[in-house]
Parts: C-alpha cells; sequence; structure tokens
C-alpha cells in the first residue's frame, strides 16, 4: 500500500483533513508482528541551510531500515511541522518500500518559520485516525503484536504551541514499552524539552554540516537493535 498524498494541517482546528491519511491494514502485513516507527521532522527556517542534508538523511535513514533483518517487519508514518504550515502528514503508516522521499516540495521552509512542537509531538500521538496510538491499539486487536518507536528531530525549542507538554509526558506515561526519542539537532534545549514531554531517550549533536547524516545514522542502528532483541524503554540509544 502507498500513500494517496501528503496531507497538511494548518492548526488544531482543522485536524478533520487527517481523516485522509492511509494506513496499511492487519492483512498488508508479512506476518502477526510489527515495529511502528512515526518520524516527527522539524521543518523550520533555521533548517532551512541544511534543507539538503536533512533530506539525504531521511533517506538513508529509511534505507538502512530497508536492508536490516527486521526490515519486512517495520512500517513508518513520517510528520513534518513548522509553525506557518501547522504539521504535515507524508506518510501514514506504510511499509518501508512505500516510504514517500523527502524533497523540495514536501520538504520546503521559510527563514521565518516558527516550531510549534508540542501540537505536532500530541496531533501525531493522539489522533484517532491518523495517531500513533489509536492505529497500534487497532493492530493489536487484530491479533498483531506491536513495538513503537516515536523520533522526534528538531533544532530548537518550542515557540509556537498551545498544547502544554504535561498532556504529552501524561500519554508517554500511560504507553509504557514504547521508545520515545527526541534528538536534537543543536544543543541546550533537548534536556528540557525530553524531560516536559516525557521522552526518556534524548541525544544531542552540533548543529553543523554532517550531523544530521549521524544522526540518522546512530538512530537507524539503534532502531535496529530494537526490532530484533529486547532493550529497555529508557536505554534505545545505549
Amino acid at each position: 500500500m502507498t500513500s494517496k498524498s501528503v496531507i497538511t494541517v494548518a492548526n488544531l482546528n482543522n485536524t478533520s483533513a487527517l481523516a485522509q491519511v492511509q494506513h496499511a491494514g492487519a492483512s498488508d502485513l508479512n506476518g502477526d508482528q510489527v515495529t511502528l516507527i512515526l518520524r516527527i521532522l522539524d521543518r523550520t527556517g533555521s533548517l532551512l541551510r541544511y534543507k539538503s542534508e536533512m533530506i539525504q538523511a531521511a533517506q538513508l535513514n529509511v534505507d538502512a531500515l530497508r536492508e536490516s533483518k527486521a526490515g519486512d517487519e517495520m512500517l513508518m508514518s513520517t510528520w513534518t511541522f513548522n509553525a506557518t504550515d501547522g504539521f504535515t502528514v507524508v506518510d501514514g503508516f506504510v511499509k518501508l518500500e512505500d516510504v514517500t522521499p523527502l524533497d523540495d516540495q514536501n520538504y520546503d521552509m521559510q527563514p521565518e518559520d516558527m516550531t510549534n512542537l508540542y501540537d505536532t509531538v500530541f496531533t501525531a500521538l493522539t489522533d484517532p485516525l491518523a495517531g500513533i496510538i489509536a492505529y497500534a491499539d487497532s493492530l493489536r486487536k487484530s491479533g498483531i503484536r506491536v513495538k513503537v518507536t516515536v523520533l522526534v528531530l528538531t533544532d530548537g525549542e518550542d515557540n509556537r504551541s498551545r498544547i502544554d507538554p504535561s498532556k504529552i509526558k501524561a500519554l508517554t506515561s500511560a504507553n509504557e514499552g514504547c521508545y520515545f526519542c527526541l534528538m536534537a539537532f543543536g544543543t541546550g534545549f533537548a534536556q528540557e524539552a525530553a524531560r516536559d514531554m516525557g521522552f526518556p531517550n534524548v541525544r544531542e549533536y552540533n548543529a553543523t554540516k554532517g550531523e544530521l547524516r549521524k544522526m540518522m545514522g546512530e538512530f537507524s542502528k539503534s532502531q535496529v537493535r530494537a526490532s530484533q532483541s529486547t532493550v529497555a524503554p529508557n536505554a534505545f540509544f545505549n
């Protein structure tokens, strides 16, 4: 199953558009277990000069997971965000071979774009149609064993959301056994943001050329390890 279109939601009052998001069904899976990977990627103006590297790094991530032994048991959904456009669902949960690559059209930004991180994360977790929690529950009801990884990659702290991060923390606390990961392209803000959202797995990288590829490389290796063995929810990157 391939994604039919890119869905953009301007704000929290317009989430009805998320009804168009399509996921793979239980009958589309290759077996009775699956790993769901939700990528929530910053698309704000401060990343404009690293745009091409982010596009490359995101594809390297997909390629690395496809080549892993557990690649055929993974489904991925990619969301991007900035306060000008709101948030965009590039794909619902689809097989890795069906993931839509980032490009100049679906990964564009303006210099003045701000960071609506918490609004995006909360919606990506909780939306009854597009969100990962509801989708994981629906698969479990169909007899599928489900692992969940949520990756947030951002280069700055939130400065435009309406949602309080404590609402996200309540969700992460209630979904024990999932991997909630924050990777920061830049230093000095990640630990606080992760603590506020209840994300126990945190990595900080310098905001310099080449680091986005390193970040996605580390994430890919950690995801492969977590998919093939038992890894504690707070030890994803260890």
